[in-house]
């Protein structure tokens, strides 16, 4: 999906983000304790370097980062990570927005739609599923309130970034 066109929406522009465009933005998101608190993520005070490694590592797995920006001035507001499994028709997505500038839910509001729909024609896609761990309560509402379906719960999913305890994964589908 690095070659995709960008996706434009009335207030956002997406567009597979490539090793040259990593953003001060991004690399500011992964040294912030509370977004990547409730994301159950290490904070991490990575390079630029780091993060181009890490792009060009997903794309060799065939996994695609997609970013938002503002249409009119640019900013770097978040980012889709996606992966495609063609052989089930659907595509896993994980979702990170900067919620101390921008409101998660009217963000995703616009841009969900827009991305899944491109998704679904150039892919022949019918699926989308998220897996949200508990901690990350502005995506789980967004989740429930835009008609995504609970899949499930996964008890005890994942070990806690903060090394105390395990925390549950609630999977949501939707269907296109």
């Amino acid at each position: 999906m690095s070659n995709a066109p960008e996706i434009l929406t009335k207030r956002f522009r997406l567009t597979p983000i490539t090793p040259e465009m990593v953003s001060d933005e991004w690399l500011r998101w992964t040294g912030d304790p509370q977004l990547m608190g409730q994301m159950n993520a290490r904070v991490a005070k990575l390079t630029r370097t780091d993060l181009q490694r890490y792009l060009v590592e997903s794309q060799r797995q065939k996994r695609a980062i997609v970013g938002i920006y503002g249409r009119k001035d640019g900013v770097h507001i978040g980012l889709y990570e996606t992966e495609i499994a063609q052989e089930h028709r659907n595509v896993t997505i994980d979702i990170l927005v900067d919620q101390g500038r921008y409101d998660l839910a009217n963000v995703l509001r616009e841009t969900d739609p827009a991305l899944l729909t491109y998704l679904a024609g150039r892919f022949g896609l019918e699926k989308a599923v998220a897996k949200v761990v508990e901690t990350y309560k502005p995506l789980i509402l967004h989740f429930e309130q835009t008609g995504w379906l609970k899949e499930g719960v996964l008890r005890q999913e994942n070990p806690a970034a903060s090394g105390i305890g395990r925390l549950d994964v609630i999977q949501f589908g939707k269907l296109f």
